[in-house]
């Protein structure tokens, strides 16, 4: 390790379904030094795949074929190794990971070793799209940079304090038990990080705020409700396959539905499930895309862009009237992510009559975003509405920042 006494420049790697965000950050300061993202990573889109690269203040856009992540993380380390060669002093030391499901084995950041990575092995089917993703590229880091300390840091943790009345599924206990089947939630780090965020924003104790938090990605999507700083529930469930519809997943289904389809079909469940999470969503039901900002610039002259959009909006606004129930109306509302911070118009229909709940957005100042920390609700408004930009990397280098600490 390069690092010397209580300095160290992580390099955070954050895998999305479709996209690989990374940042090389210096702590204990929290200064981004390397920063940019592979975009529209494996996956069928109108648009080409790319990588934004941004070292010391200078950016460079490439437009590169990205079959899958193992192809992007390739490309962005030869990204660094080139600034590195003209800066020696932005090489990282560390490698940290964003892990989405850990099942029962890890309930905070864990050092990689032989045996972290067999139990990681073990999670693979639990979030069918992210942990083979993540486990790749944490086992190519073990391999190619041995030398290297890597660690992790899990979506779940933050919803440990989901009470048992939301967490519990109605199935025998017996099952539940022997295979640990409860809603444990995901996109923790960024509600945890936008919550702060939006409340250092607002001057308000976090620990005093009732807060919904959309996290509304162009991969997957979840909201969360806060309960003075505490998650209480998240649309997610045991996989990320509950809740939201999102660029491949369905969401919430009947499950009836699934045997009819599998009996009918004579799919296996194998089967069953890619059909569920990988061609499901925005682009089973758009098909041109799974991206919903595609879906946006075609929304009057394509009814099936029209009808994806609607069916998004309407299960976020379930959710929303759901989670203001259970916090007894909510202080502030926050928009996070590609989506969330990206397209006004799914912010206004999204806030569209939600008067009663406290809700009422400022259609000007939405429409006038243009970027960091912004207020959107009305002057009259009893809830905040606030776009926060997610900054999950920075709470991962946090995070990873404490691990080191104590040793």
């Amino acid at each position: 390790m390069r690092s010397k006494g209580n300095k160290a420049n992580i390099l955070v790697l954050n895998c999305g379904s479709s996209s690989l965000k990374y940042k090389i950050i210096r702590m204990p300061q929290g200064e981004e030094i390397v920063y940019g993202e592979a975009e529209r990573v494996g996956i069928k889109t109108q648009e080409s795949s790319v990588i934004t690269h941004t070292a010391l203040g200078r950016k460079k856009v490439i437009e590169v074929e990205l079959k899958d992540h193992s192809l992007a993380l390739k490309k962005i380390l030869e990204l660094i190794s080139q600034d590195v060669r003209e800066h020696p002093e932005i090489a990282f030391d560390i490698f940290a990971h964003r892990y989405v499901h850990p099942g029962n084995f890890f309930n905070k950041p864990v050092k990689v070793d032989k045996v972290v990575l067999r139990k990681l092995e073990e999670t693979l089917c639990l979030a069918a799209i992210h942990n083979p993703i993540a486990y790749k590229l944490i086992e190519f880091c073990s391999r190619e940079y041995k030398q290297v300390e890597q660690f992790v840091v899990f979506d779940t943790a933050f919803h440990k304090s989901i009470p048992p009345e939301f967490s519990t599924y109605a199935l025998p206990v017996k099952i539940a038990k022997k295979y640990g089947l409860r809603k444990v939630g995901f996109h923790g780090i960024s509600h945890q990080y936008v919550m702060e965020e939006g409340c250092r924003f607002l001057n308000r104790d976090y620990k005093q705020q009732k807060v919904i938090s959309c996290h509304l990605g162009s991969g997957g999507s979840s909201v969360c409700a806060i309960n003075h700083g505490k998650s209480v529930n998240n649309s997610m469930g045991f996989t990320p396959l509950e809740g939201l519809v999102m660029n491949t997943r369905c969401g919430n289904l009947d499950l009836g539905l699934i045997f009819y389809i599998m009996s009918r079909e004579s799919y296996s469940p194998v089967e069953a499930e890619n059909i569920l999470n990988k061609k499901s969503g925005i682009l089973g039901v758009f098909n041109s895309s799974s991206d919903l900002r595609d879906a946006v610039n075609n929304l009057a002259t394509d009814p099936k862009a029209k009808m994806a959009f609607e069916l998004y909006v309407r299960r976020v606004r379930t959710y929303l009237g759901f989670y203001a129930l259970i916090l007894k109306k909510a202080d502030i509302l926050i928009f996070t992510d590609s989506l969330g911070t990206g397209v006004p118009i799914l912010r206004q229909r999204i806030c569209e009559a939600m008067d009663f709940l406290g809700i009422s957005l400022d259609k000007v100042k939405n429409q006038g975003y243009r970027g960091g920390i912004c207020e959107l609700s009305t002057e009259d408004a009893q809830t905040k509405i606030l776009i926060v930009p997610t900054n999950e990397e920075l709470m991962i280098a946090r995070e990873t920042y404490k691990e080191l600490a104590k040793k």
